[in-house]
C-alpha cells in the first residue's frame, strides 16, 4: 500500500513567486538603470515608465512579493551595455568608415562597468536563493 505524498512541497511551491514576477521587476530595474544612465537624453522618457511599473508592482498582489529583488538584477543591464560600448577601451579607438574616412573616439575601460554589473546581478541572485531556502525550511502552518 502506498501513501499519497504530503501537501507541504505543493504549499511551498505555491508560495514561491512566479517567474514572470521576476521578469517584471528585472525589466523595471533595467528601465530604471537605463533611465538614470541616459538621463540627459532618453532617460527622461524611460524613468516615468519605470516608476509606473514599480508602482503597479508594489500595489498588485502577485508582484508585491520577494520577487522585487530582481529589480537590483535588472539594474545590471545598464552597466553591461556601457561595458559593451567601451569594449575597445581604454584609450582612443579609431575605426575606418565605409567612405574611407576615419572616426576616432575616446573609450573608457569596460572593467569597472562589468564589475558593477556582476555585483548587482550576483547579489540579486544570491539574495533570491537565500530567501527561497529560508522560506522552504520554515515549517508550513496547518490548514484549518
Amino acid at each position: 500500500m502506498t501513501q499519497a505524498p504530503t501537501a507541504a512541497p505543493v504549499q511551498n511551491a505555491r508560495r514561491r513567486p512566479p517567474v514572470w514576477a521576476y521578469a517584471w521587476w528585472a525589466a523595471t530595474g533595467a528601465l530604471l538603470g537605463f533611465g538614470v544612465a541616459g538621463l540627459l537624453t532618453i532617460g527622461i522618457f524611460l524613468l516615468p515608465v519605470a516608476i509606473a511599473l514599480a508602482v503597479v508592482g508594489a500595489l498588485w498582489k502577485p508582484l508585491s512579493t520577494h520577487s522585487a529583488i530582481a529589480l537590483v538584477g535588472g539594474l545590471s543591464a545598464a552597466p553591461l551595455y556601457l561595458a559593451w560600448i567601451n569594449r575597445s577601451g581604454p584609450g582612443t579607438v579609431c575605426e575606418a568608415l565605409a567612405d574611407g574616412a576615419t572616426s576616432c573616439a575616446d573609450r573608457w575601460s569596460p572593467w569597472p562597468f562589468v564589475a558593477v554589473a556582476v555585483i548587482l546581478l550576483a547579489g540579486s541572485c544570491l539574495v533570491t536563493v537565500h530567501m527561497r531556502r529560508s522560506r522552504d525550511r520554515r515549517p508550513s502552518s496547518p490548514d484549518f
